[in-house]
């Protein structure tokens, strides 16, 4: 099916431009100019510490909705402004608000509004692949391995149960936001071979998963057409 290959696509991507990265980073004169400029936005940040925050955690939220911003490009200002653990829990603030947001534009708004934001086909797609009786297992692995500014809308269209949607989101996000923090210090540290080896293990993880659901799925193809043979 032709969202199951963009999936795949997305994952091949993501950990290409990891990578992609981890090698620019490896450049002393790339690497010493992007230090400057994180300097520089680190010293107005400091001037407006509580500003700052709450910019940030907006920022993570609108990466958590939209496909054209990814705050993991900010994380290492943060990084370098609040230190680890304070970035830590703002990205994972910024993006279960997100989530959750996403969730309700497309419970309470519907499928008119989604579709402004993410493309038809892709909606419809993922609507077929989950239907209306997704297992939770599905659904955290939904979360983990799609864009994560599709399931929110999808899951809210779908008018699946939120507290179970809230769960997985608060779960799938950690490790996301951990991964963040530790490339963008290692950004900072410019140790590229950290991002070569994370970006190996994106594709290599995500790939895994994408087979486990297709797996999964298509176990229950066959029980429901067996079942359907006997009626």
């Amino acid at each position: 099916m032709k969202v199951r290959h963009n999936l795949q696509r997305h994952i091949i991507v993501v950990g290409m431009l990891i990578i992609v990265v981890g090698l620019f980073s490896a450049s002393d004169m790339l690497h010493g100019g992007m230090e400057d400029v994180i300097a520089w936005i680190e010293g107005i940040i400091v001037q407006a510490p509580v500003s700052g925050m709450v910019l940030f955690v907006l920022l993570a939220m609108a990466s958590a909705m939209v496909a054209f911003f990814s705050s993991a490009v900010i994380a290492p200002v943060a990084i370098y402004a609040w230190g680890k653990a304070a970035t830590f829990a703002l990205l994972w603030l910024g993006w279960l608000l997100g989530g959750i947001l996403s969730f309700c534009i497309g419970r309470f708004l519907g499928r008119s509004v989604v579709g402004m934001i993410i493309d038809e086909e892709k909606i419809a797609g993922w609507e077929r692949e989950l239907g209306t009786r997704a297992r939770f297992t599905h659904i955290l692995a939904f979360q983990a391995v799609v864009p994560s500014e599709i399931p929110g809308y999808v899951l809210g269209i779908l008018r699946y149960r939120f507290s179970w949607y809230l769960l997985a989101l608060a779960v799938t996000e950690l490790p996301y936001a951990a991964a963040t923090v530790y490339l963008g210090e290692s950004f900072l540290e410019g140790d590229s071979l950290v991002f070569v080896l994370v970006g190996a293990a994106v594709i290599t993880l995500g790939i895994t998963l994408f087979r486990l659901i297709s797996r999964d799925r298509g176990r229950e193809e066959i029980v429901e057409s067996q079942l359907n043979r006997h009626k």
